[in-house]
Formats: structure tokens, C-alpha cells, sequence
């Protein structure tokens, strides 16, 4: 539950650098605005897939046969 929880805050972090992008976009925002939205997009990406694969590997090690 505790990955669960953590998965959700920083899908809603994505969601926020996404519309931040998007604002971006659509009122002109600087070439360096939107680089520095981009990297922020993909570092929250990162850090959800590294949440991800620990979780899978707790898992495997919960139900591993002994």
C-alpha cells in the first residue's frame, strides 16, 4: 500500500508538470521554461518507475518459495 500511495502522489506530480507544459505551450512560455518543464517531466518520470521496481521486487521476495 505504502508504493501504491507513493505511485499516486508522483503520477499526481506528472499530471501538474504536464498542464505546466501545456500552459506553457499555449501562452509562449520561454525555450528555457519549457526545457526546465521537460526535464522536471522526466525526473518525476524516473522516480515513478524506480518506486515501480521496487515494489515488484518486494513482491518477489514476499511470496519466493523457501
Amino acid at each position: 500500500m505504502r508504493y501504491k500511495n507513493n505511485v499516486l502522489d508522483k503520477l499526481g506530480q506528472i499530471d501538474a508538470i504536464a498542464n505546466r507544459l501545456h500552459v506553457q505551450a499555449n501562452r509562449g512560455g520561454t525555450q528555457d521554461q519549457v526545457l526546465e518543464s521537460i526535464e522536471m517531466l522526466k525526473e518525476a518520470i524516473e522516480s515513478t518507475r524506480e518506486i515501480v521496481s521496487v515494489e515488484a521486487d518486494d513482491f518477489d521476495q514476499q511470496f519466493r518459495p523457501q
